[in-house]
């Protein structure tokens, strides 16, 4: 229920509780606590688990933020060979979890010691896949120095999305888009066009995120395009010209905007299921051909094949190798929602539940993880790995500042 459903600790203990008194097969049902022990329990076996050996390992890198001066390097790995039988895009389940380490300095050398340090597990890897941040990249490289039979492979998500960032800022509508969008949210957010109002940009990975924005332009136009006596009744669209008119000079610039993420849809689809391999440029090439319609969709278009060409130029025959580390972008995203209100507080126990997470979970598995960690490895685990949490470090020095007693 934590896991797949999205249910609290307090949560899943009361459903259990309820089950229990419908049912009558448990005995009892376990405390929130409880629950949580085994969620992280679960996750430090799969983090310490032996791993086997092998020299088809594809390893997927990322450095998760929180406040503060603290990162997490998290690595996970899928072997090629079962990589290649998927036929389907990454699940959480089809990934282990190799690494897990907070760490305050994060650099280039930090990534190639841990890199280094999961070769000794699991054997030297056949790749590495990571989005073009600076320290990844770094690391990955200087392992690859040492090891030149490693592929260091950039990511195809954020580098289509580095191609979209290109294309739009060289665009003048699209700028004058966006501050039209941000000037009527706040225009019509409480009145009776608020349901209309454009959807608010992510701040991070903005880029990864456009298509709720641009979809909701195209349907804002055709709204407005409708003749009146053909909208919608019961609705007072009275004021939607008023509030919502200027979205007409923008019909060109939609189309072509619109093409864009086709285009990159269109790619990511390919590259998730298919990844890097020797004939995935001439097979994008002729896809792409039927999809891009415009001159801006054209160019994104020839820079992704470009770009998929130079990072499958040396898989071996008849390989092929992940393009995509969007399922750890998920994964990190699950652990980020498992910490719920503590994640602004800095790294806690909780970053074990990204462990949890890539587990299948059967009656065996949990036997076998919850017999092989107690508790108190647990407690070690977080003392040895975990700094103290903001709310701690917050805890002990304002007391002192405004003269409080600690509680």
């Amino acid at each position: 229920m934590v896991l797949s459903g999205g249910v609290g600790f307090r949560a899943c203990s009361a459903v259990v509780d309820v089950l229990r008194d419908k049912f009558g097969q448990l005995s009892a049902a376990p405390t929130a606590n409880t629950v949580q022990s085994w969620l992280l329990r679960i996750g430090l076996h799969e983090l310490q688990r032996p791993k086997e050996r092998a020299d088809d390992w594809v390893l997927l890198i990322d450095h998760t933020l929180q406040l503060g001066t603290w990162k997490c390097l998290v690595m996970v790995g899928i072997r090629q060979s079962a990589w290649q039988r998927l036929e389907r895009p990454l699940s959480h389940h089809d990934l282990t979890l190799l690494d897990l380490k907070p760490v305050q300095k994060a650099d280039g050398d930090h990534v190639e010691e841990r890199l280094e340090a999961v070769a000794k597990q699991v054997g030297v890897p056949l790749a590495i896949l990571s989005d073009e941040g600076s320290d990844l990249a770094n690391g990955a490289a200087q392992f690859k120095n040492k090891y030149p039979t490693t592929h260091v492979l950039n990511d195809l998500a954020h580098k289509a999305a580095i191609f979209l960032k290109r294309e739009l800022l060289a665009d003048p509508r699209w700028d004058a888009f966006v501050k039209y969008c941000g000037q009527t949210q706040p225009r019509v957010k409480q009145t009776e066009l608020g349901h209309l109002a454009p959807p608010t940009q992510k701040i991070k990975a903005r880029y990864m995120n456009l298509a709720p924005l641009i979809r909701w332009g195209a349907k804002m136009l055709q709204l407005v395009d409708t003749p009146v006596s053909q909208r919608l009744a019961g609705l007072d669209l009275s004021r939607l010209e008023d509030k919502f008119g200027w979205i007409g000079d923008f019909r060109a610039a939609l189309v072509d905007w619109n093409d864009l993420e086709t285009v990159k849809d269109c790619v990511l689809a390919y590259g998730r299921v298919e990844g890097y391999h020797l004939g995935a440029r001439e097979v994008l090439s002729q896809q792409l051909c039927s999809v891009a319609r415009t001159a801006s969709g054209q160019r994104l278009a020839t820079s992704l094949v470009q770009f998929i060409g130079e990072q499958s130029q040396n898989v071996p025959p008849g390989q092929s190798l992940p393009a995509s580390s969007e399922v750890l972008e998920s994964l990190i995203g699950k652990g980020k929602r498992l910490q719920g209100q503590h994640s602004r507080g800095g790294f806690t126990k909780m970053i074990l539940g990204m462990g949890a997470s890539v587990v299948h979970i059967t009656q065996q598995c949990l036997t076998q993880g919850l017999e092989t960690v107690r508790h108190v490895d647990l407690t070690q685990w977080c003392k040895q790995n975990l700094g103290a949490s903001l709310t701690a470090q917050r805890r002990q020095v304002l007391p002192a500042v405004i003269g409080t007693k600690t509680g």
